[in-house]
């Protein structure tokens, strides 16, 4: 009966049906006390926990701190040994980083093993002599050509070589770390080869009608350049410019051709690069840009100078005999007809091809090792490679950036394919 009653039944009815209401128990003491324990408990808990993670987040904090301050002395110390002694970053070999890296990143020049103290204003008048002839050609654009051209015209067509190096010596070049122009210069007159005969007997006979230089730099104009070109009227200066792309495109498997000695030797340079790498090198901010972009300009502004013959790789491919008899009468050698058949017999592809061996660069002021493995500076040299191994992304980059380095019209229809102007 009483499950049945309302539930909103009031309490007096309740009581006289007889339906007593139960009687509620208070908690005791003892119940209480383990509430209240349950709770402290769960409060200490709550703040040990927020003590442990105070106390990680203030040790992360430290160790942020620490690491912070240790890779700011780090950098600091790569700095300094940048510029008082960057040639330990070249003895690091490839750990943790390449030390050619190191050496850039911290404004030394590169490639590292270039340096243009030879053609300083004052050294210049202690080595040089009037009638001398610089071969300054662009990076990847016949260098080994023209230096063995100009060579074969000063005999005549009867001209051997002991090494590209001997004969034609590359004065930009550093044959080991810290080496110093003065120390170069010594050894040019001094230096006995492993055959016996002076270094000097190769590239300063009194049998030659002059001396040949090789060099990859630009003219000095203002703040750009190195060589002294309008300093030394009475010095002749042979420079010749390809199409960028080809220049790329003979670039890339360039940097594999180098002796893994000599890559140690610089820090682990020249890397062997990536297509991509490869072409941003040439770009602006690149490791090459000043081999491309202001070389050409600057030889292009001394194209009319009477000390200086500006040629094209492109010009020299399609007429080798007509490029032959213009640099004889630039360097004011009279070849017979013979003479000069020879001669273009010998600037050929094919014949050069078959004296290879002595295109490797010897390091005569290092140990007499070769810069390049034999046949490594000798590829199919054609024009027009370039098109064939850019994608369209590249060759876009390249002509927007050739619009703005090569601003003059028909400065960058030459750079392109050459001609006359």
């Amino acid at each position: 009966a009483s499950n049945a009653l309302p539930q909103k039944a009031t309490h007096a009815k309740r009581l006289e049906m007889g339906v007593t209401e139960p009687r509620l128990r208070k908690p005791d003491g003892d119940s209480n006390q383990k509430t209240s324990d349950v709770q402290s408990k769960a409060d200490a808990g709550n703040s040990c926990a927020m003590q442990t993670a105070g106390a990680t987040w203030s040790l992360l904090f430290m160790v942020c701190i620490i690491f912070a301050g240790i890779l700011s002395c780090l950098i600091s110390t790569i700095f300094l040994v940048g510029k008082l002694a960057p040639t330990l970053f070249l003895k690091m070999g490839s750990w943790p980083v390449p030390g050619f890296v190191l050496w850039a990143i911290t404004g030394n020049e590169m490639p590292p093993y270039l340096f243009p103290d030879a053609w300083s204003e004052a050294e210049m008048p202690t080595w040089s002599k009037d009638g001398d002839l610089v071969v300054s050609t662009g990076v990847k654009s016949g260098t080994h050509w023209m230096l063995y051209c100009s060579h074969q015209i000063r005999t005549r067509g009867k001209g051997d070589l002991y090494d590209i190096n001997t004969d034609t010596p590359w004065l930009d070049l550093r044959h080991k770390p810290g080496q110093s122009w003065a120390e170069l210069k010594e050894m040019m007159n001094s230096t006995v080869l492993k055959d016996g005969t002076r270094l000097k007997d190769r590239w300063d006979s009194p049998s030659y009608p002059f001396r040949i230089f090789k060099s990859h730099y630009a003219p000095k104009l203002g703040d750009e350049g190195v060589l002294p070109v309008r300093e030394n009227p009475r010095i002749k200066y042979l420079a010749m410019a390809r199409n960028g792309l080809d220049v790329y495109a003979s670039l890339m498997p360039f940097w594999t051709q180098h002796n893994d000695a000599f890559k140690e030797t610089w820090g682990g340079f020249p890397p062997n690069e990536s297509p991509e790498a490869t072409f941003k090198s040439l770009m602006p901010g690149g490791n090459l840009y000043e081999h491309y972009f202001p070389y050409v300009r600057g030889w292009w502004s001394l194209r009319d100078e009477p000390n200086v013959l500006l040629l094209h790789y492109a010009d020299a491919k399609k007429d080798l005999t007509g490029t032959v008899q213009k640099l004889a009468k630039f360097l004011e050698v009279d070849l017979t007809a013979r003479e000069a058949d020879e001669v273009s017999h010998k600037c050929s592809f094919q014949h050069m091809k078959t004296v290879e061996d002595k295109m490797t660069g010897m390091l005569w002021g290092h140990d007499e090792s070769s810069i390049m493995k034999v046949g490594g500076t000798l590829r199919s040299g054609r024009n027009g490679d370039g098109i064939s191994v850019v994608t369209p992304e590249m060759r876009r980059e390249w002509e927007e950036t050739v619009q703005t380095e090569l601003r003059d019209p028909e400065l960058r229809r030459w750079a392109l394919e050459g001609g006359g102007w």
